[in-house]
């Protein structure tokens, strides 16, 4: 009995479960990125209460790491890819500005973020969860 292809959004499902493992195993969770994000921000814009509230409600939401990745992982496999997409993202932290946000800080402060452990192996996350979402596709709404 052959076996089937993997759909889009199986593959999605499978690129995204690799991703949450691998926060879950280094212990990265999105509020560490979200955190870098507003520290370049003071540093741009000079200290806002805005930021500072923003920061909190964000940081909120990305603490969940990799099990909001996971969980995202477990409804992309099932098709049910909006809100599995939004539960990678918020896990991971990172979208592509993220992506080039954290390559930005590596290069302005080499020694605070390499000096880490768990930067190769968040990065594959990141890049992963990144292909899961893009890979995914959602059925249309309407029919």
């Amino acid at each position: 009995m052959a076996r089937r292809a993997l759909t889009d959004n199986e593959v999605a499902g499978v690129l995204a479960l690799v991703a949450g493992l691998l926060f879950l195993i280094v212990g990265w969770t999105g509020a560490r990125g979200v955190d870098g994000f507003f520290d370049l921000l003071v540093e741009v814009f000079g200290a806002n209460p805005v930021f500072r509230i923003l920061a909190y409600v964000l940081i909120s939401i990305a603490s969940l790491g990799g099990v909001a990745v996971l969980a995202g992982a477990f409804l992309m496999y099932h098709d049910r890819v909006r809100t599995g997409r939004i539960l990678v993202l918020l896990g991971a932290g990172a979208g592509i500005v993220s992506l080039l946000l954290f390559v930005v800080l590596f290069i302005r402060s080499p020694g605070r973020i390499a000096a880490h452990e768990g930067v190769l192996p968040v990065f594959v996350g990141v890049v992963l969860s990144i292909a899961a979402r893009l890979k995914s596709k959602p059925k249309p709404i309407l029919k």
